[in-house]
């Protein structure tokens, strides 16, 4: 069963460094084992399951806690007169330093018991209840004061946790491990001890580069509005995905999310790159590569894999290196191969100084040539999916729970499914990319627009409601319409694939009030029997969707609708601490004085949640770039409420841009344009963008 979506509770810490990830409660301890998530993982694998300091007598105090670039600072009160302050820093090692000031009269003592433990369990087990991996956990071991936690794996894989600090020594005798440190404080003095965590695998470590937030920042587009919360969210969204990303030498390569997908993604992190590119340019040309170097090169059924299909997700733990699942790189979704394409092409005209496409040509001509026959199952024009293993993912789409795709008896229909937002990103693959290699190679350029073109007459063909004027979540293995109403026809309307008329019908059929929750688009209609406010996607809102839906409504005119969206969205991430939009949420209907409700296991912080603020950006500014990436046209709206908004140092195809949106009565306006290298038109009509 979906875990059911709950009243907003306080988060916990997410940190990542380069190859570890520090998962914790709000105050700091791994209280566990946890099937929540709580852990140190490296490898795919939990290093550590339990990680408390906390006083042996008294009771400590928290008093805030920040999350910063490369860790937390937490602030604490102990007994009269003493602060602490707890600085954690995440990066190839964890270093945990408690600083001691003590403002009182009186020495004062910390006497602090560290406790740890690790059930180095694969990450696809932390949340079940029972273990299927059967290495073997070693007996803790010390020496001094440095405990080594360590796993032997059954293919021979061996982990190890070591944790050291100035103690006299470790109680290993039995589990969890203990050790004491004991700090005196002169009134007026100040006092310190620092516990350090290294994981070690004998498995390869990735080549990352040093990240570095004050480059980010610098080397970044900046925003600033008359909204404290639109920019509060922007700048949380931003460091999100600086946490989330390893800096490889093509660029920043983001992970899915933390805890659970901390992995490179084919989907996920090309949506990522995609909705980033108004924040920066580099995310793309790290995903391109990386997915590039992974693309299927031979049938393998047990891992969904075929020459040119792009990776569904490349995992590293126990339960897929033994055969317990799907195998790795894993090749189950069907949308993110078109999605390569159609990252290439956009990123092309972004980056025309790359020559993406010409980089790229070879992994691209095989994606089309997979898209094309492999990928069309009964050689109908689609791209469908069925899983070729019984581990192997079912629903190969976005929505990829095993419920996602319902038949109006609520069973899982007869495959092979054709989803109706695989097709969309399709024809923008396919259209894309026409325009980009118009004049390197007029004849292949032909050949695409005329692909487009056939999908989008016979996509018309065979998901159009006309009774609903909507489309069909999907066709199913007899090509007949999956008609319950969901948000997916918003990936429709965002890539382009409808017609005029159709687009602007669906837009209209998004803002109704069983979609559009007040806080989101949910993910299924209200109205339908399926509908569950709390399930993981049918009923839920995830705010890539509802971004999605947002830029395509706006594609399509409904520029009120868009304006009402991206405004709700803001008020979305305004109630959340931190400013922190999760994985998903409840598709409950907003109410006076309630907040969104969490969903339990939600990622967060999670990539394309936190990048769905820079499509935002592009929804507002209305921003398209030509095919050589000489000109930028410019369509701008404003949300409700929202009166200024003005990006500074935008690197766009040939140059940068900065520019200034005011709302003037109901009109808003695009001024202040400052443009180098780069020529700017502002759209004049209010109509759609051409279709």
């Amino acid at each position: 069963m979906a875990k059911r979506a709950r009243k907003p509770e306080e988060p916990g810490l997410s940190l990542k460094g380069s190859g570890l990830v520090f998962v914790a409660t709000k105050d700091g301890k791994i209280r566990g084992p946890s099937r929540r998530g709580a852990g140190v993982y490296a490898w795919d694998t939990r290093h550590l399951s339990r990680y408390e300091i906390g006083p042996r007598s008294g009771t400590l105090r928290l008093r805030s806690a920040e999350v910063l670039p490369d860790g937390a600072r937490l602030s604490y009160t102990f007994g009269r007169g003493v602060r602490i302050e707890r600085r954690i820093h995440v990066d190839s090692k964890i270093s945990d330093e408690w600083s001691f000031a003590n403002t009182g009269p009186r020495p004062a003592t910390f006497d602090a018991e560290i406790v740890a433990d690790a059930d180095f369990r694969d990450l696809f087990e932390v949340r079940r209840r029972a273990r299927t991996t059967r290495g073997r956990v070693h007996r803790p071991a010390s020496s001094g004061g440095t405990l080594r936690l360590a796993y032997t794996a059954v293919d021979g894989v061996e982990h190890a946790t070591e944790i050291a600090v100035l103690t006299k020594a470790w109680h290993v005798t039995g589990t969890p491990a203990r050790a004491r440190v004991k700090t005196v404080i002169a009134p007026g003095g100040r006092r310190s001890f620092r516990v350090d965590i290294r994981a070690s695998s004998s498995l390869p470590r990735a080549k990352l580069e040093k990240r570095d937030w004050k480059a980010w920042e610098e080397s970044a587009t900046r925003f600033a509005s008359d909204s404290p919360a639109l920019d509060a969210w922007l700048a949380q969204s931003s460091l999100d995905l600086f946490l989330l990303s390893d800096r490889t030498a093509e660029g920043y390569f983001p992970a899915a999310g933390i805890p659970w997908f901390v992995a490179p993604f084919g989907r996920d992190s090309i949506l990522t790159a995609l909705f980033a590119l108004p924040l920066r340019r580099d995310l793309a040309p790290a995903v391109l590569r990386l997915l590039a170097d992974h693309q299927g090169k031979a049938n393998v059924p047990q891992r969904d894999e075929e020459p040119g299909r792009i990776a569904h997700e490349i995992r590293q733990g126990e339960i897929v290196r033994t055969g317990g699942a799907f195998g790795t790189p894993y090749y189950g979704s069907v949308d993110a191969t078109p999605l390569f394409v159609w990252l290439a092409a956009e990123a092309a005209r972004w980056m025309p100084d790359r020559d993406l496409v010409g980089e790229f040509e070879t992994h691209l001509r095989a994606a089309l040539e997979w898209m094309e026959e492999r990928g069309d199952l009964n050689d109908d024009g689609f791209i469908e999916f069925e899983r070729q293993a019984p581990t192997g993912i079912l629903n190969q789409m976005w929505k990829d729970s095993g419920e996602s795709l319902l038949d109006a008896k609520g069973q899982r229909p007869a495959g092979p499914i054709a989803a109706v937002e695989v097709q969309a990103y399709a024809y923008a693959a396919y259209r894309s990319l026409a325009e980009v290699v118009a004049r390197r190679d007029a004849s292949w350029s032909a050949s695409l627009a005329a692909r487009a073109d056939q999908i989008r007459a016979r996509f018309e063909r065979a998901f159009w409601i006309a009774q609903r004027s909507f489309y069909a979540q999907a066709l199913d293995g007899r090509k007949r319409q999956i008609r319950d109403v969901v948000s997916n026809p918003g990936h429709v309307l965002w890539a382009g694939i409808a017609s005029r008329a159709r687009g602007r019908a669906t837009a209209r059929r998004l803002r109704e009030p069983d979609l559009a929750s007040g806080w989101g688009i949910r993910t299924r209609s209200s109205r339908s029997k399926h509908f569950d406010p709390g399930n993981y996607q049918n009923g839920a809102v995830w705010p890539h969707d509802t971004a999605i839906a947002a830029a395509g409504m706006a594609r399509y005119g409904d520029r009120a609708g868009a304006a009402r969206t991206i405004a709700e969205i803001v008020d979305t991430a305004n109630a959340f601490p931190d400013r922190r939009l999760p994985e998903l949420f409840g598709g409950q209907a907003r109410r006076p004085g309630e907040g969104p409700h969490t969903y339990p296991v939600a990622c967060s912080p999670q990539a394309w949640s936190a990048a769905a603020a820079f499509l935002c950006v592009r929804t507002m500014l209305g921003l398209e770039v030509s095919a050589d990436g000489t000109s930028v046209t410019l369509d701008p709206l404003l949300p409700d409420g929202i009166d200024r908004f003005e990006m500074l140092g935008l690197h766009v195809g040939t140059g940068t841009i900065d520019v200034q949106l005011t709302r003037t009565s109901r009109r808003v306006r695009a001024s202040g344009i400052q443009a180098n290298g780069v020529s700017v038109a502002i759209r004049a009509a209010r109509s759609a963008i051409k279709l």
